[in-house]
């Protein structure tokens, strides 16, 4: 394996290569790769090197060249050397940028057009008896999983602009009811693309013919009727000048459909009930008005503080749907404003609390605006469910790969019913659904973000402590 820079020098030789020129590693460094290819042949190599540096994603190439160990190398070796070999050459893997038109994430390989435009070189040599009784586990630690992974999986050959199937696992005759000697050979699209997906499928076929992957979430045709799959595609090819593929479904009907009629009830429950606990609400204060019994006045008191309290529920309920629909990535935030930005309102509504805030100047996160959704959940936790007088200590650190927030409080502590559902492993239908609702968003939000949510009761002082991904100057 040699490296090289821009301009075609040797900038690192393996000893191996340096072995087959007859040279030593050092003294091909700084040498240009020509001195060491056949006159006649450095054309070929030259175009080779410029494909690979113009290329737009990660893509190797391959060429034949007779080389020489240049004045360095022995006559005997020189001459072994000068036998034709076939050198494959890649983008340097240390590169510092640049991205392919491969409709996903750029490939962070090398910035194209600049000075560390380097390119990796190597020996293609025929494959050992060790290599192929290596490839023929490989092959068959493939074969185990192609057979046994649950979801359906569809190797097929480009033919045109056809995905002819050649190979389908027991995974897609479950899931799309078609037996494989059905379909083998034929379109893959003629038995499970619906009709008003025939612009999509050929899409996905002409990326797969040009080498690129495909992801996305999509509609198919079984033999018992429509279903939504995860679909991944994922081009090969097999040096034989055709372009080959496999094809991943995985079906998310259930969980999609799940998720829409969880969707629907949530917004017609939020909206009836804030509806009719604001009707019960004056009703209650008008009985209040009108009454000069003290037992109907305590009745109406009653009725109108545990409306109040359904009202919080739904308009948490509102606000955690509001946080779990958002799909958006996670993005860089500044946890130590977050606390402040939290904390800051609440003084004013919380005059007797204490605040105690210990925070650095800065500490980056990777989660996004729904750390202050978070954040406010644990404040008012132990703010609404604690004597006036509470102390609230917020503490923000870095440790190694993480950050980690600390909200500690000197009130009584989340009712054990409470965080044993969601910390622990209670039955979530016993939590009680006015603070607990809150607690789960919290857990939810940073878990999301790869995070953790711990609770702790000690010495009189309970403490939420999340840690979450700690995000360095590169993101």
């Amino acid at each position: 394996m040699f490296v090289l820079d821009a301009a075609g020098t040797v900038i690192h030789a393996s000893d191996e290569f340096a072995a087959h020129l007859g040279a030593d590693a050092a003294a091909l460094r700084g040498r240009p790769l020509s001195d060491f290819v056949a006159d006649g042949d450095w054309p070929d190599v030259r175009g080779t090197l410029d494909a690979v540096r113009r290329a737009s994603g990660w893509e190797n190439h391959r060429c034949r060249c007779r080389l020489s160990g240049g004045s360095g190398g022995t006559a005997a070796r020189a001459t072994e050397a000068e036998a034709d070999v076939e050198i494959e050459f890649s983008p340097y893997p240390g590169g510092d940028g640049g991205g392919g038109d491969d409709g996903g994430e750029g490939d962070g390989c090398r910035a194209p057009g600049s000075d560390t435009e380097r390119v990796v070189g190597s020996l293609c040599r025929e494959p050992s008896e060790p290599t192929t009784a290596r490839l023929h586990t490989e092959r068959d630690r493939f074969d185990h999983l192609f057979d046994l992974i649950d979801d359906a999986v569809i190797e097929f050959e480009i033919v045109g602009i056809e995905p002819v199937v050649r190979a389908v696992n027991p995974g897609f005759e479950t899931v799309f009811g078609y037996d494989a000697a059905e379909v083998r050979g034929e379109s893959l699209n003629d038995f499970i693309v619906p009709p008003d997906a025939d612009d999509e499928a050929v899409d996905f076929d002409q990326r797969t013919a040009d080498g690129k992957a495909n992801h996305a979430i999509v509609t198919r045709q079984t033999a018992w009727g429509r279903r939504e799959f995860l679909y991944r595609g994922i081009p090969y090819s097999r040096g034989d000048g055709k372009q080959y593929g496999f094809s991943i479904y995985s079906d998310i009907t259930s969980q999609r459909r799940a998720r829409e009629h969880l969707q629907v009830l949530q917004r017609v429950l939020r909206h009836n009930l804030r509806n009719e606990m604001n009707v019960v609400l004056g009703m209650a204060e008008e009985i209040r008005e009108a009454t000069t019994d003290p037992r109907v006045d305590h009745a109406a008191v009653r009725i109108a503080q545990h409306t109040e309290t359904l009202l919080r529920v739904s308009e948490k309920a509102r606000t955690a749907a509001a946080v779990l629909d958002d799909q958006r990535p996670d993005e860089v935030v500044d946890a130590t404003e977050t606390v402040r930005a939290v904390v800051e309102p609440r003084r004013t509504r919380f005059p007797a609390a204490t605040f105690d805030l210990d925070l650095p100047p800065s500490l980056p996160v990777s989660v996004g605006p729904k750390l202050a959704q978070a954040l406010a959940n644990v404040v008012e936790n132990a703010l609404e469910h604690t004597p006036d007088d509470v102390t609230v200590r917020i503490e923000a650190k870095r440790c190694e790969n993480d950050a980690t927030l600390r909200v500690s409080d000197d009130g009584d502590g989340i009712p054990e019913i409470e965080w044993a559902a969601v910390f622990g492993d209670e039955d979530i239908t016993q939590l009680s659904h006015g603070s607990g609702l809150g607690l789960w968003v919290v857990k939810w939000v940073v878990e999301s973000a790869g995070g953790r949510v711990d609770y702790d009761r000690r010495d009189g002082w309970s403490t939420v402590e999340l840690t979450l991904p700690l995000a360095d100057e590169s993101r």
